[in-house]
């Protein structure tokens, strides 16, 4: 059956990650595990038995906590994943706004990467050509497209991606949270335009944790949690029950700082730092977080496959960042008496203020829990400094006798 363009269709759709866990660090280590088969790997599960439509012209938002499978929806949409299992069917032209710039040549001008890209989605160098002017303007490059775009500063580099995702007459466009494209006067420029494509009646799906944006953008909200599709219905009513249950967690849960375990591994001591080592609970715009941590193990043999986790928290509890080197396929631990550990952050600081550091050292194979700290460590995220600091809008002096 043909459907029309901008249409999605997901049918029972699932989706496992394959995660490896060797240690490899050279070509030879590689060789070497493929014959003694000490590669070890699982299984993750991002989405399961998920199904929706979403008809052409409508603008539908998807919701839910961090790790509930939103991106990696939006990224079947796309065409970058292929479902485990389940049929995922688009119709059209997709422009995926996931991340900006993806698939340019660093060796290549702004003007080759344009033509490049345009192969790349069905388009011929003729019509290309005729969409460069438009392209080069909107990113304000006109100057740049002949230059390498290796040369090009992150924010020149996002805005000819956006331009050009936007400037192709996409039937179904793919947002995945909020545009971090430039200053806030080219951010406005970015969402004049999502407006248009909302205006003129193309297929939104739309990723964000912002409410306020969802709501004034989308009709239609799917709610996703824990790979499972939760709840599909009118944007307002989706938002109201995802916000009371994420009320409910969050009153079950204290911020006062909580600490349990087996204690078999355990977390000896742990330092904040600055990049430049300095101990420190404040950090700025752009400073990485560092956290070095001395681990100790109390059993006789070694213990493998540690998982070290962190988690951050607002003030009220809510949970803003988790995340554990076996989500990010990074190396696990392996505790023989004692270890020091370091865990570098590089956060983006949208919303500057105190929040609750936690950590984890667990074995979710095994089911063990060695030595959990939640909310234990508040760190203060500032933005940058402002000069000045203060304007006066207005000062008002009344004599009331």
């Amino acid at each position: 059956m043909e459907y029309p363009d901008g249409s999605i269709r997901l049918r029972d759709v699932t989706l496992d990650y394959r995660l490896y866990h060797d240690r490899t660090v050279t070509l030879r280590d590689t060789i070497l595990n493929l014959f003694n088969r000490k590669t070890t790997r699982e299984w993750f599960r991002a989405l399961s038995d998920v199904t929706f439509t979403i008809e052409p012209g409508e603008q539908v938002a998807i919701i839910g906590s961090n790790g509930a499978g939103k991106s990696s929806t939006l990224k079947l949409l796309a065409n970058i994943y292929e479902p485990t299992s389940g049929i995922v069917n688009t119709t059209g032209r997709i422009a995926s706004l996931l991340d900006l710039g993806v698939g340019f040549h660093p060796d290549l001008t702004g003007e080759e990467n344009i033509f490049l890209n345009g192969a790349l989605i069905g388009l011929n160098r003729s019509e290309m050509k005729k969409l460069i002017p438009e392209i080069a303007e909107f990113a304000e490059l006109e100057r740049f497209m002949d230059t390498p775009v290796k040369y090009y500063s992150s924010g020149m580099f996002m805005r000819l991606g956006f331009s050009l995702a936007t400037s192709v007459d996409p039937d179904i466009l793919l947002i995945d949270e909020v545009l971090a494209v430039g200053d806030s006067r080219f951010q406005d420029k970015c969402y004049d335009r999502i407006w248009d494509f909302r205006e003129r009646g193309k297929t939104i799906v739309f990723v964000s944790h912002d409410a306020e944006a969802v709501s004034r953008l989308c009709t239609r909200a799917i709610w996703l949690d824990e790979g499972h599709l939760r709840r599909d219905g009118d944007v307002n009513e989706v938002l109201a029950e995802y916000s009371s249950n994420s009320q409910r967690r969050v009153s079950m849960a204290s911020s006062a700082p909580r600490e349990w375990g087996s204690m078999e591994v355990k977390f000896d001591s742990v330092t904040l730092k600055t990049e430049s080592g300095v101990p420190s609970r404040i950090f700025r715009k752009g400073e990485k977080l560092i956290i070095d941590a001395d681990v100790r193990s109390v059993l006789p043999d070694v213990v493998s496959d540690v998982v070290f986790g962190f988690s951050i928290h607002r003030y009220d509890g809510e949970t803003v960042i988790a995340c554990n080197n076996l989500e990010m396929n990074q190396e696990l631990l392996n505790i023989e008496g004692s270890a020091n550990c370091i865990l570098e952050l590089d956060l983006e600081v949208l919303e500057p203020g105190t929040y609750f550091l936690g950590l984890a050292l667990t074995d979710p194979q095994a089911g063990k829990d060695y030595h959990w700290q939640d909310f234990f460590y508040p760190v203060t995220l500032l933005d940058e400094r402002r000069e000045p600091p203060l304007k006066l809008r207005k000062a008002l002096w009344k004599k009331t006798r």
